[in-house]
């Protein structure tokens, strides 16, 4: 029974495996497996790159929203129940206060009384009350307090609406030092008069990302549990204060109950919008509210209690004050905070970095998001599983569905990431609910299709090649190999007829050099040279065809297209590289390789070729090749051999010249007939680069055209005595002598053989 259950299964898998639906959804699946493993268990770099790329796609949605002109009224309203008071260099310089100097405690009484009076709600000091602000008391440490302080302490005693703030300053974890936390909490007296419960005690730790942005926030600080000052964030007391209700953490830490609300312990801040989004107002008029804020008609009524109220921009308004702007804290003053962690600005999503929104409006943030209850939850590990699943099984059935069909499939796929987008931006608008999107489309959708479509394309491909593996018991092996390579046709592998260019690379008279070496250094090098050859044809973008006649044969332009001018430089350039390359090779090996004094020589033609693979098919063993046949590959074989004749190294036939003379120096030397074609060719010398040639040579060169040009237009008296003039400045030019020795044998002819060398 259980042989036939496991025959059944794998009757069942292998029927699978040739289903491409089934295949396509089944590789899906495994991607989509792969991926969850990734989040949960955070693998390095890949985890860290889609955490951020998520982080960064909510940002442009904040980004965009804001900028929708039918959000403004509900940013007016999610902002309306908060308002800052800032100090800033304005109200110094109006209040006569130095910025190197405490901010006096006497102000801030001030500033409480009228805010009271304006009817706010809650007051939150986002500033540092940390010391005394008496030197005197500090240097005495006595018991006794400051007349200022004293007089700030009796007014947060007699007020039940105020929040200070508390931090606590943490080491670099990546620096080497090993100091503990160091703990910001107001001055005592201050502590006291609040209550010792520490519920007008708030923790304003604000989090940055590894990129520098404030994204998200913390309402409880697990660690600091024993102390109620640093348990709970400013932002939550605030909070409290406003709802008239005690927030309560569960066990796991995991939600916070706050009145009517159930809130993350930690979430993504859904900022309103970009800085001064939420209602500002400088410390010296929020000391003079009244004449600024109210009408001309409610202070004709007597400015009576209710009416200034009514008219205040503080009532019934969580009022936060701090530091508006991080470069008028001064750092030298024991007052302002100097760490990290009390920056008074941060970047975040919608303030870059040259426009950093103040510390006091992050957490204007935070507390309109725990009022209005429109804070982001991170997605939750549901969430993520949900997402990717539903992305991996919609690709894999559109892939299954379209087998065949790449450009449908991608079709589809790119229509099933636009819609995920679109409705991930929708919920984000509307419900202010953030979905896993980049996970699912970038990291499941694209390289789902990206591995399925590579699947079926080898599936059918190994398919094909099972198929015609049958024609080979049907018919002759040559015929069913082309069946097998067809496609490869579309390709011109089988056959093609193109522009190439063919170099044919010798050593010459190689056996007659080496011929007293034993065998065995006689291949060593042959070898040595060969290599060279090889190297520089490789380096030259070149294809070697073959080993011939003690060195290589090689063209440019196949498979792949190449301008002509281009395989030409390449191969003239490479035969250069060639002769130097083995004339090192002869100087630094030893004394009798440096006695041989080998030289390469090249023949070089461009033309029309036949290009394609040439195999043994016929044989049982195969012996395939791509190589070139035709004209070009017989003229460059009769060029090289010419070489000898004209004690040249390189000779390039007339297609190859004209494509090189721009950047090369080349030189017609003769005109001959090649192959037995009957028709006259001309035959160029190449010499080096363009500006390379030595000032005696170049001119020996201008002159050697000059008597050509004589030459084939008949004058041959005139030609005779320019090559003669040559060989007394370049003695050793062998085709000048050639040219000098036919000039003479014509002159010393009849009137007819004379005649005759005017033809072209």
């Amino acid at each position: 029974m259980k042989d036939g259950l496991a025959k059944k299964m794998s009757n069942v898998v292998g029927v699978s495996s040739k289903d491409l639906s089934w295949r396509a959804l089944s590789v899906c699946f495994c991607i989509g497996i792969a991926i969850l493993f990734i989040e949960f268990f955070n693998v390095p770099i890949i985890s860290d790159a889609l955490t951020g790329s998520e982080n960064s796609l909510t940002d442009h949605f904040i980004r965009f929203r804001d900028g929708l002109e039918s959000y403004k009224e509900k940013r007016t309203a999610e902002t309306d129940s908060v308002v800052l008071v800032t100090l800033d260099p304005e109200s110094a310089r109006r209040l006569g206060l130095s910025s190197k100097s405490p901010w006096p405690r006497t102000l801030l009484v001030t500033l409480i009384d009228q805010l009271n009076k304006g009817g706010a709600q809650v007051i939150g000091f986002d500033v540092d009350l940390e010391e005394s602000s008496s030197e005197s008391v500090k240097a005495d440490k006595q018991s006794t307090i400051d007349k200022s302080d004293a007089q700030l302490a009796e007014t947060f005693k007699s007020v039940k609406n105020i929040v200070l703030s508390t931090n606590v300053d943490s080491p670099d974890p990546q620096s080497s030092n090993k100091a503990k936390n160091r703990v910001h909490a107001p001055y005592e007296p201050f502590v006291v008069a609040l209550g010792a419960d520490g519920a007008c005690l708030g923790n304003a730790y604000i989090v940055v990302d590894k990129d520098g942005l404030v994204r998200k926030t913390s309402l409880v600080f697990e660690k600091f549990g024993h102390s109620s000052a640093f348990y709970k964030s400013f932002s939550l007391r605030l909070a409290e204060k406003f709802l008239g209700a005690r927030s309560m953490i569960d066990q796991s830490h995991e939600r916070v109950f706050l009145k009517d609300k159930i809130l993350p312990a930690e979430f993504r801040i859904n900022y309103a919008g970009g800085k001064g989004s939420f209602t500002t107002i400088p410390l010296w008029r929020a000391l003079e509210w009244q004449k600024h804020f109210q009408s001309s008609s409610t202070i004709a009524k007597g400015n009576s209690a209710d009416s200034s109220t009514t008219n205040s921009p503080f009532a019934h308004k969580v009022v936060l004050v701090g530091f508006g702007e991080s470069s008028f804290i001064d750092t030298s003053s024991n007052q302002p905070r100097q760490s990290a962690i009390y920056e008074s600005s941060y970047a975040t999503p919608v303030s870059d970095y040259e426009n950093r929104m103040p510390a006091i409006e992050v957490q204007a943030n935070i507390v309109s998001n725990l009022i209005n209850g429109k804070c982001l939850p991170p997605p939750s590990r549901w969430k993520m599983i949900i997402a990717v699943l539903i992305a991996a099984l919609a690709c894999g059935q559109v892939m299954g569905m379209l087998v065949g069909r790449p450009m449908g499939s991608l079709l589809s796929v790119a229509a099933i990431s636009i819609a995920w987008f679109a409705l991930s931006f929708f919920l984000f608008l509307n419900f202010g609910q953030v979905i896993p999107t980049v996970v699912p489309i970038v990291a499941v959708i694209l390289p789902a299709w990206l591995l399925v479509l590579a699947d079926q394309n080898l599936y059918f491909f190994r398919d094909r090649r099972r198929h015609t593996r049958l024609f080979r018991s049907m018919t002759a092996k040559h015929l069913a190999r082309q069946i097998d390579r067809a496609q490869l046709a579309e390709l011109g592998l089988d056959g093609k007829r193109c522009q190439v260019t063919v170099m044919v690379c010798r050593v010459r008279d190689f056996m007659d050099q080496v011929d007293p070496l034993p065998p065995d250094r006689i291949f060593q090098i042959f070898n040595d040279c060969l290599g060279i050859m090889v190297n520089q044809v490789f380096e030259h973008r070149g294809i070697v065809d073959r080993i011939a006649s003690y060195g290589v044969i090689a063209f440019w332009g196949a498979p792949l297209p190449l301008p002509g001018q281009d395989q030409a430089t390449q191969a003239a350039q490479c035969a250069l590289s060639i002769k130097d390359a083995i004339n090192n090779y002869c100087e630094t090996q030893s004394k009798d390789i440096a006695s041989l004094a080998l030289k390469s020589s090249c023949g070089i033609e461009t033309g029309e070729a036949f290009c394609g693979t040439i195999d043994a098919g016929s044989r049982d063993t195969q012996f395939a090749q791509y190589s070139v046949m035709g004209d070009p590959v017989e003229q460059a074989l009769a060029l090289e051999a010419l070489n000898n004749a004209y004690g040249t190294s390189f000779i390039l036939g007339s297609g190859a010249a004209q494509l090189v003379e721009d950047t090369l120096e080349v030189r017609q030397i003769d005109s001959v007939t090649l192959n037995g074609s009957g028709e006259r060719q001309s035959l160029y010398e190449l010499l080096t680069t363009k500006g390379s040639l030595p000032a005696a040579m170049e001119e020996a060169i201008a002159i050697y055209r000059s008597a050509r040009q004589s030459f084939d237009d008949g004058d041959i008296k005139e030609a005779e005595q320019l090559f003669a003039t040559i060989l007394k400045m370049v003695p050793s030019d062998q085709p000048t002598s050639i040219m000098l020795k036919r000039c003479r044998e014509l002159l010393s002819d009849s009137g007819e053989t004379v005649s005759s060398a005017k033809r072209p």
